[in-house]
């Protein structure tokens, strides 16, 4: 048996206040479920695209409605919007895709940086970093199920994409034993448009963790776009359902591993605050 993980982020390494749209986290999610699964997983998402947004779907083979991406950026706006009835599709939205990654069983691992007001991040090191962490946490959840696994990442930059497998690539081949030996490969990149799952990890990101730890971990700042107090509804309504899709398990001392890790460089508050109030 064969086992995915899709990895995707939301936000940017940019400072926070370095713009009204700077973004206050960055979010770096896998996705992980059964290979076999994917066939039915790709036709339900794409059932989900159509009734959510039947408009942009009237023409060209139904195949092709995989290459029609719905934005998490257009998921957001829709929850800051004024309008009470964007705000309620977006809900819906949210709801209808928790039920898909519930129905097929999907496992969420993956880590949320909240930034400092002035400091933004580097991006090559934190992203290789955590592609190594949530690396791990996937080989563990391979070895409970006694399979094997391969990792998916949306694609970067030609160089970024290059750091990040030879980092994994170091410590995989490495002499001294293989930290990764469920997985089969060093991460893959490739582009979202063709994979229902790269696109699933989006939206799971964006439109719900990105909110989530906004809310949770990020004072207000007036003026600035992702300040939105109907943020907060989001992690009311659904942090307990996305809590439990979290896979966690405990290591040999007994600590509590994988999950949603949250480094907050703030006021260093738990990870557990992400999901409720």
């Amino acid at each position: 048996m064969l086992h995915l993980c899709y990895l995707d982020e939301s936000g940017g390494c940019e400072a926070p206040n370095s713009s009204p749209s700077a973004t206050p986290v960055m979010v770096l999610l896998g996705m992980i479920l059964d290979a076999a699964s994917v066939p039915a997983l790709t036709r339900d998402f794409l059932d989900l695209k159509r009734r959510h947004f039947p408009g942009r779907f009237t023409s060209g083979h139904a195949l092709d409605h995989i290459l029609v991406e719905v934005k998490g950026s257009e998921i957001l706006q829709m929850t800051r919007s004024s309008s009470r009835n964007k705000r309620r599709q977006a809900e819906r939205f949210r709801t209808e895709l928790l039920d898909l990654a519930e129905a097929h069983q999907c496992r969420i691992v993956g880590r949320v940086w909240v930034k400092e007001s002035t400091t933004g991040m580097d991006a090559d090191s934190s992203y290789c970093y955590a592609v190594q962490d949530i690396s791990r946490h996937f080989g563990q959840y391979m070895q409970l199920k006694d399979e094997v696994g391969v990792l998916i990442a949306d694609g970067r930059s030609h160089g970024t994409n290059l750091q990040v497998a030879h980092s994994i690539f170091t410590q995989k081949w490495r002499t001294g034993g293989d930290p990764y030996a469920s997985l089969r490969e060093v991460p893959l990149f490739a582009a979202s448009d063709n994979h229902a799952g790269l696109q699933i990890a989006d939206l799971l990101a964006s439109t719900l963790v990105f909110p989530m730890a906004t809310a949770a971990y990020c004072p207000p700042r007036p003026g600035f776009v992702h300040s939105s107090a109907h943020y907060n509804s989001v992690r009311t309504s659904f942090g307990a359902r996305l809590s439990q899709l979290q896979y966690r398990y405990r290591d040999e001392t007994g600590k509590w591993r994988g999950g949603l890790v949250v480094s907050d460089r703030i006021a260093h508050q738990p990870g557990s605050r992400l999901f409720r109030l």
